[in-house]
């Protein structure tokens, strides 16, 4: 079941909110935070808000001390948004810097949320 190199195979929804997403029955964030939907596939953002970016906001350096030496990995903290009015966080750990951002921005794009704005009273 494994695929070739070089060989893209499209987003295969795993969740009944992709399914509905990729079938087109949803179209907007709006209709997955007003139903209380829970976001579970990063593909789900990524349909929906495609010109969304990511920042990486910090790597740290983490050491573990076992009884055969020492173990390392990297933390990145990585933040996702579209600009206007969506922002997600997320934390990735690995023993490469570039595993450790790929699993922060999975997790960033899987805590979306919305920001409201000019909502407040500066009175």
């Amino acid at each position: 079941m494994g695929q070739r190199p070089g060989q893209e195979v499209g987003w295969v929804p795993k969740t009944k909110l992709g399914r509905q997403v990729q079938q087109g029955e949803i179209v907007s964030m709006e209709e997955i935070f007003t139903q209380g939907l829970r976001i579970k596939e990063p593909e789900i953002v990524d349909t929906l808000l495609p010109n969304i970016q990511q920042e990486v906001l910090g790597i740290g350096f983490v050491q573990k001390q076992t009884d055969a030496g020492e173990r390392s990995r990297f933390r990145a903290i990585v933040a996702v948004g579209n600009g206007d009015g969506y922002i997600g966080l997320g934390e990735g750990k690995a023993r490469q810097v570039r595993t450790a951002i790929d699993k922060g921005t999975v997790q960033a794009k899987l805590n979306v949320i919305p920001i409201r704005r000019g909502c407040g009273s500066w009175e």
